[in-house]
């Protein structure tokens, strides 16, 4: 949304002159700019983590909400709130467009040369425009008798010679000056030196991706390096002031002084020019891209070509030949019947990824609808008849078909299907790609670019944790019980998960689960999914945090007790909370707190038992394909002896007789 007319008109004044402008008007936009200002920048910084700095040129309590309705901290949200500051950090909560509407400002008190002012500077000191230019810049110095020397030409160490340069020295001598014009304006000729530049909206200055004609489907958009020129330059600007203030505080000598007044000034003059120019110049926009190989390879993986499928991915893939391949890159569970993740999809169904296989489940009976053979890329969630996938190994368009994604797979869930081809419109693209595994993106992977408005996200080993059902927030960081929620449209953090660490009062219910006791020490196992869950309904924020405590936005609303949750999930409406252990598949209501469905899983562990007659690579690679051996026994013994089994090892196969996933969970 653009800038009101009235704003847009004083910003051009300021940034983008006319040749004929006279100095009473741009100060007299100055000056307007300035009383509309909200603020002064404290921070060159714009995110940290994907988190706007205070004080700095995207902050919210200067700017605007970054959310509409929220304010920073999460303290005020929704409509009843609406035009309350919030007391906590400062922010309005409030729909209105204001980043599009807000200003603020940088102080400089030792003064800058807006480049349109140095003409009237000059005349009225007797100097040409270059050696007005070349004072500020500090290319030339102002001896005590008035004479012009150039900087290189003056030894700072000799006392008997006195000399001034830098915007400080034009001001100085101004104060002695009168000029008729401004006078009648109510202006002094200090005036034309500015102590004060005005900061455009941050919508005039979007977070924002541009193509790259040399980007093909090897290469990704870094953005947490694309906050875009304008921003750039103005953070440049920020420092050098905040840094030559501080100096003018502490009453630093006048050669040190100078200097940093010098910097400031020459970066005003930089975003000046940069902002003058229009918005789609190419000089507006950010630099070159840098390059990322989606799939870094390392040890047993340095002989796969980046792009590829691994052959263990997706069930169905082409056979694989030698089971010693299957052996390098399939990494087995440690039990099959531990849960990795779970979703709750339309029609009352969950879906459960267990270490091999996947049961789809009518909750509300107990009926196992559809048994599917696992995969190693992690259950992401839902959308409409579909369950998506991705795979933690990288990314990227197939070089032959640029309409499939590999490493991005989707599940039919009426017909158990796996989706080859191009993807439906409504599944969502962005998620959250790595590089070396202290840095971490959001990427629209459907566009190959990164997500508009995204920041780095990065951190100690970062990764994706948990996704809103409506995939619109992703909960990042290095550790299950750290980090922040990510907005994907905006790119921006909006939760911190350290601002919800109270433990839970005694007045908050609980509802006791079945299965093992929670271990508080053990450590969440990589083929095991996070017991956390993230949604927001209605705007509302409902948030499963680990050891099994519900947060309804402020507070704590309800404690899981009795049973340890081994991962979690919210229905697409967010009144649903899907927990599943190893033991047991809960569903919950959140809003009346009540046990809606508990079935038993224990049933289920004899037939996804590992087989005892093979080797452990072998049963792997057997039940990878087949997700249980009862499925894999149905095959002809071609089928088996192709993946590598011998004579032997099939007869001992088929003598163990394993049992059948039974067709029905029982309730408890």
């Amino acid at each position: 949304m653009p800038a009101p007319p009235d704003l847009r008109a004083l910003l051009d004044a300021f940034f983008r002159p006319g040749p004929r402008v006279r100095p009473v008007e741009l100060l007299r936009a100055a000056a307007e700019l300035r009383a509309r200002s909200s603020g002064a920048l404290t921070d060159a910084a714009m995110l940290d983590f994907g988190r706007p700095i205070d004080g700095g040129p995207w902050c919210p309590r200067l700017f605007g909400p970054i959310e509409p309705l929220r304010c920073r901290c999460g303290r005020l949200v929704g409509p009843e709130r609406r035009g309350e500051t919030c007391e906590r950090c400062h922010v309005l909560c409030t729909d209105e467009p204001l980043r599009e509407q807000r200003v603020a400002h940088i102080e400089a008190p030792f003064g800058l040369v807006h480049p349109m002012l140095a003409a009237r500077i000059g005349a009225l000191l007797g100097l040409s425009l270059s050696q007005v230019f070349a004072v500020a810049d500090g290319e030339i110095v102002i001896l005590g008798d008035g004479r012009l020397v150039l900087h290189e030409d003056v030894d700072p160490d000799d006392e008997q010679v006195s000399f001034e340069t830098g915007p400080r020295a034009l001001r100085r001598r101004l104060a002695d000056v009168v000029d008729p014009e401004l006078t009648a304006a109510g202006l002094s000729a200090e005036a034309l030196v500015l102590t004060s530049v005005p900061v455009p909206p941050p919508g005039d200055r979007p977070l924002y991706h541009e193509e790259w004609p040399d980007e093909d489907r090897w290469f990704r958009a870094l953005w947490s390096q694309r906050v875009g020129s304008d921003n750039r330059a103005l953070q440049g600007l920020v420092a050098r002031a905040l840094r030559a203030t501080r100096m003018l505080e502490l009453d630093a000598p006048a050669l040190l002084l100078d200097r940093d007044c010098i910097a400031a000034q020459l970066a005003f003059e930089a975003a000046l020019d940069l902002l003058a120019r229009p918005q789609d110049a190419p000089e507006r926009a950010p630099g070159p891209l840098d390059g990322w190989l989606p799939a870094p390879v390392h040890g047993d993986d340095e002989d796969h070509v980046p792009g590829t499928l691994y052959p263990f991915r997706l069930a169905g893939a082409p056979a694989v030949s030698d089971a010693y391949e299957r052996q390098i890159y399939h990494r087995a569970p440690h039990r099959p019947d531990v849960p990795r993740a779970c979703v709750l999809a339309e029609g009352d169904r969950a879906l459960v990824q267990l270490g091999y296989a996947m049961l789809l489940v009518h909750w509300p009976t107990g009926h196992v609808l559809r048994t599917i053979p696992g995969t190693e890329a992690r259950l992401l969630g839902a959308a409409g008849g579909w369950a998506l996938f991705g795979d933690k190994f990288g990314r990227q368009l197939d070089l032959a078909d640029p309409t499939v994604l590999r490493g991005l797979y989707a599940l039919d869930l009426n017909s158990g299907t796996w989706l080859e081809g191009p993807y439906p419109e409504d599944l969502p693209a962005i998620f959250v790609e790595k590089d070396q595994p202290e840095d971490a993106w959001l990427t629209d992977w459907r566009g190959q670019r990164g997500a508009t408005g995204a920041e780095d996200g990065s951190g100690d080993r970062a990764n994706e944790w948990a996704r809103s059902p409506d995939h619109r927030y992703i909960w990042m960081s290095s550790a299950p019980d750290d980090g922040a929620i990510l907005d994907t449209e905006r790119g921006v953090a909006v939760l911190m998960i350290s601002h919800m660490r109270e433990p839970a009062g005694s007045d908050v219910s609980t509802l006791a689960l079945t299965g093992p006791e929670p271990d508080e020490d053990a450590e969440i196992d990589d083929q095991v999914g996070p017991a956390i869950a993230i949604a927001r309904p209605g705007g509302e924020w409902r948030i499963l945090l680990p050891g099994g405590k519900l947060r309804r936005d402020g507070r704590i609303a309800l404690r899981f007790t009795e049973a340890a949750v081994e991962c979690a999930a919210f229905d697409p409406t967010g009144e649903r909370l899907l927990l599943v252990n190893r033991d047991a598949l809960h569903v919950v209501d959140v809003a009346g707190h009540e046990l809606l469905a508990r079935l038993d899983l224990r049933p289920l562990a004899p037939a996804l038992a590992l087989p005892e007659a093979l080797a452990p690579e072998l049963a792997d690679l057997v039940l990878a394909r087949w997700g249980t051996l009862a499925a894999a026994l149905a095959q002809p013994d071609e089928t088996l002896l192709e993946l590598g089994l011998d004579a032997e090892q099939l007869a001992a196969l088929r003598a163990e007789r394993p049992p059948a996933l039974p067709d029905m969970l029982s309730k408890t």
